[in-house]
């Protein structure tokens, strides 16, 4: 099978280029980085992306590609949603015969019921979220004209080694090690109940999707398990000596956390990491690395 992955040089994307490779011929698509299999093509240029896939002729493309700059609404509208279209246009010109679009667990907004399923409501509360709907009814608008079969992930919070800076557990680690105080406060006061998927489970997923017969799918990819700051924070405390304060109690609070039955009964998908001391250590090695 040969596999174009868009977003490749992004911390999902560099796991999946590694994971697919083992079994598949995989291309990448970065706007930032060229390499050996990775080319720096613009999703939004179509007629260099339609060339480059005339000339590879990928069996499967694997959309991850996206701009998460919340005080840029054109531009994430553009790099977002006109470049699903580009890469959905392409697919149909050059016999495309799968795409995987990675969508977002922030579609569906404030929980109105748990764990939430597939058929939940949909309403996202940033530009983001927004943007990754329009792109699903996007998909679903080139499958219901052309026949494009395309399975739709909507991710939990992913995690892993390399991940940025601004997320849950890098940050509390990175204030350990810094010896600041990690507010709990901003976690709604460490009690909001959490769904966090690791990138190697993320990439599995992918790769069953890949494979999937279904025409059409929308499926969370997550762990399954919720799990509140509180929790994170106490396993960070085994590897590292962590403080953490509340500074103030929120009442509402919503939480996340989904039901993954579908993507396992069709997809064969079961997330199988731990978010366990083993792999906290993992994480926090690579931040020390980078400093």
């Amino acid at each position: 099978m040969k596999i174009l992955v868009t977003g490749a040089s992004g911390f999902i994307g560099s796991y999946l280029m590694k994971y697919l490779s083992r079994n598949h011929i995989v291309h990448g698509l970065s706007r930032s980085k060229k390499s050996q299999n990775v080319f720096q093509i613009s999703l939004s240029d179509k007629q260099k992306l339609a060339k480059h896939m005339k000339k590879h002729k990928y069996n499967v493309v694997v959309h991850l590609a996206a701009s998460l700059e919340e005080s840029m609404p054109l531009d994430m509208f553009i790099k977002n949603c006109i470049s699903t279209a580009n890469i959905l246009e392409c697919c149909i010109e050059t016999n495309v015969t799968k795409v995987i679009f990675s969508s977002s667990q922030l579609v569906y907004g404030k929980s109105e019921y748990l764990p939430i399923d597939e058929d939940h409501p949909v309403n996202p509360t940033s530009n983001y979220a927004l943007s990754k709907l329009i792109c699903e009814e996007i998909c679903k608008m080139y499958h219901n004209t052309y026949g494009l079969p395309i399975q739709i992930l909507r991710l939990s919070s992913v995690y892993g080694p390399g991940q940025s800076p601004k997320y849950i557990i890098p940050t509390m680690m990175i204030n350990s090690i810094n010896n600041k105080d990690i507010e709990i406060n901003h976690y709604k006061n460490g009690l909001q109940l959490m769904d966090f998927v690791h990138v190697k489970d993320v990439c599995k997923a992918i790769s069953l999707a890949c494979k999937s017969k279904s025409k059409f799918g929308i499926y969370n990819i997550a762990s399954g398990k919720p799990i509140t700051a509180n929790d994170i924070a106490d396993k960070i405390s085994q590897i590292i000596q962590i403080h953490t304060i509340s500074t103030s109690i929120d009442r509402e609070t919503n939480h996340l956390f989904y039901d993954i039955s579908n993507a396992e009964r069709e997809l064969g998908f079961k997330p199988v990491v731990k978010l366990e001391k083993k792999i906290l250590k993992e994480i926090y090695k690579s931040i020390v690395l980078k400093r």
